[in-house]
This record gives structure tokens, C-alpha cells and sequence, in this order.
């Protein structure tokens, strides 16, 4: 059984994202999986609707928390259900969260959120950490915000939200006067290709991961034995 299932939306292999998601889950030291979602195909909400004899015009997932699509979110869906824990990592894309990030949220707001016909949220008390690698600090907010509130949203538990600043340099930023990084200082024209920061070597930010690990760690060892005892 998967105790914590980490999702990374960053499509770079070996990304600052999947790192940080693979931080957290390995610091927890339970039975884990991993999945990148540019593996996967998984398309957006479609927001299909259906004309039902008893209750008329309603979205089909409404019904029985099953999406009509057929793509790779049917096989993320029982691991979804089955984790105590979820760590989701994305990235800053144009302020936002990344449109992969985007789309999974999509499913699991649809598909997991509705549960009119339950005694309770399928997600509901499960584990949340959201990670959001960004250029600035503002927009990596914006990130794990829309995260955390998807956890809000099924019902789940935040417990951690991790910003980590972790970019990759304009190779033009030293001749466009439109757009220029402003995670780096101006007139240090002259980095590196590759990574400007690397999130890992943030003492801060390795801090937060372990005790993001730690506290779902805990969480589910108290769980446990409150288990036992009833």
C-alpha cells in the first residue's frame, strides 16, 4: 500500500520541482510512488453535462466520482485514494501554476471534490503538502496557494507550504529591454547556462521539507495507534 503519492508537474527530468517532492517524501521514510505528470495523459475538464431522468441537467462525475474520460487520470485516481499523504510540486509559468498542474487539479476538483451521495468527502482528512518552484517569491505563492486549496477543497489537511526559488536564465536578458529576470540582479549579466538556483542547497528550504516530512510522519504514527485502540 502507498502510504505518500508525490506528483510533480514540471516536465524537465530531474527537475528543482521533482526533487523537492521526492525531498519530502523520502524524509518521511514510508512506502512511497512518484509520478511526473508529463508522463501521463491526462486532458482538461471538459465540463460535460448530462440530462438525468431524476435530477435533469448535472455533470456526470457529480453522480457516482467518475470521469467519462478515458485517459491516464483513471490510474492515478485509485492511488489518489488509496495514499494518506499527497505531495504536489508545480511551477510559476506566466504567474500561474503550470498548465500540467492545472489540469490534474482540474480532475481531482470534478472527479473527487462532488460527493453528494457519500457520507463524506472521498479525500477527505488526508495529508497535504504543496511545493511551488518559482523566479520570485510572489508568483511561487500564487502556485502553492492554488495547491493548498485544492486540498481545501477535497477536504484534505495542509500541513506544509514549501516556495523555493529555482529558475532558468533568459540567454537574452542582457539585450531585451521588455523582459528581464528580475529574480537576479540586473547587471550580473554573465551566469551560467543551466539552473540559477539550486533549491537543495537552501538551508531553509531543506529545513521546511524535512519538517513537512516529520509532521505527516507523526500524523499518521498517532493515527495509527489510535486505530489500535479502538
Amino acid at each position: 500500500m502507498v502510504e505518500i503519492l508525490g506528483i510533480s508537474g514540471s516536465p524537465v527530468k530531474n527537475s528543482n520541482t521533482d526533487r523537492l517532492v521526492r525531498l519530502v517524501m523520502d524524509s518521511t521514510g514510508l512506502k512511497l510512488e512518484f509520478i511526473k505528470l508529463s508522463k501521463c495523459k491526462i486532458s482538461p475538464c471538459d465540463a460535460c453535462m448530462v440530462d438525468n431522468p431524476k435530477w435533469g441537467r448535472v455533470f456526470p462525475c457529480q453522480l457516482d466520482n467518475q470521469c467519462i474520460k478515458r485517459d491516464d487520470f483513471q490510474k492515478i485516481r485509485p492511488k489518489l485514494l488509496e495514499a494518506d499523504a499527497l505531495v504536489i510540486g508545480g511551477y510559476a509559468s506566466f504567474r500561474s501554476v503550470d498548465a500540467r498542474t492545472k489540469t490534474f487539479i482540474e480532475r481531482c476538483g470534478m472527479t473527487l471534490a462532488h460527493c453528494p451521495f457519500r457520507e463524506k468527502p472521498l479525500m477527505m482528512g488526508k495529508l497535504g503538502v504543496s511545493i511551488a518552484v518559482c523566479n520570485t517569491k510572489e508568483h511561487g505563492n500564487v502556485v502553492a496557494d492554488q495547491i493548498e486549496w485544492m486540498f481545501r477543497e477535497l477536504h484534505m489537511l495542509p500541513v506544509a507550504k514549501i516556495v523555493a526559488q529555482g529558475s532558468f536564465p533568459c540567454r537574452f536578458r542582457s539585450k531585451c529591454f521588455v523582459r528581464r529576470l528580475r529574480a537576479v540582479p540586473l547587471d550580473a549579466l554573465e551566469y551560467p547556462k543551466g539552473i540559477v538556483r539550486n533549491p537543495l542547497s537552501d538551508k531553509e528550504v531543506i529545513k521546511e521539507a524535512q519538517t513537512a516530512a516529520r509532521i505527516i510522519r507523526e500524523t499518521l504514527e498517532m493515527r495509527r495507534k489510535e486505530a489500535i485502540k479502538c
